[in-house]
């Protein structure tokens, strides 16, 4: 009886120390707490769905997630926290497009969207939509991939990049032309 009791007990500690990743969308430091409660892939799915949405209203194509402008954009905002500068160009003055090419971009970077922010996943799209340059780039209809990275500080500020790139067709080879 006291060894079922030990193993219960044992399996009711390991099953509440497993957290679990909030699948609703991230809504600020000062509602959602810590964005790593939060499934990467679901915010950027979230995000990539909301401007894709905006892009189809304007009658552009839907931009497709690119795991390399995400790795870009991640390494990006993590550089921007350590310089507490919310710039377009890396620490070693890097650009948007070095740092799309190292992360194994095949293509151009059409612009990059930085932000240093409180706010939620949805709120810094809106923001970046209210101005000129950056609503122009979320709607470039030469843009073919998006990338979407951020990073959070202790006191929760977050730190957002949006990459848009456009892939290079992939070579033809003389096998698929017989």
């Amino acid at each position: 009886m006291f060894r079922l009791s030990a193993i219960l007990v044992s399996l009711l500690l390991v099953i509440s120390a497993c957290t679990e990743v909030s699948t609703g969308a991230f809504e600020g430091n000062a509602q959602s707490g810590s964005i790593s409660n939060f499934g990467s892939g679901s915010i950027r799915l979230r995000h990539l769905d909301a401007v894709n949405a905006l892009r189809v209203e304007n009658g552009m194509r839907p931009l497709i997630l690119s795991a390399a402008l995400n790795a870009a954009a991640d390494t990006h905002a993590r550089d921007i926290t350590a310089h507490q500068r919310a710039w377009n160009f890396g620490s070693e003055r890097t650009s948007p497009q070095e740092r799309a090419t190292r992360a194994g971009f095949n293509g151009i970077v059409r612009s990059e969207n930085v932000a240093e922010t409180f706010k939620s996943e949805l709120l810094v799209l809106q923001t970046w939509l209210g101005v000129a340059a950056s609503r122009a780039s979320i709607l470039d209809p030469l843009a073919t991939h998006l990338g979407y990275g951020w990073y959070q500080q202790s006191n929760g500020k977050i730190w957002w990049v949006e990459i848009l790139g456009q892939a290079f067709p992939e070579p033809v080879t003389t096998a698929e032309l017989q």
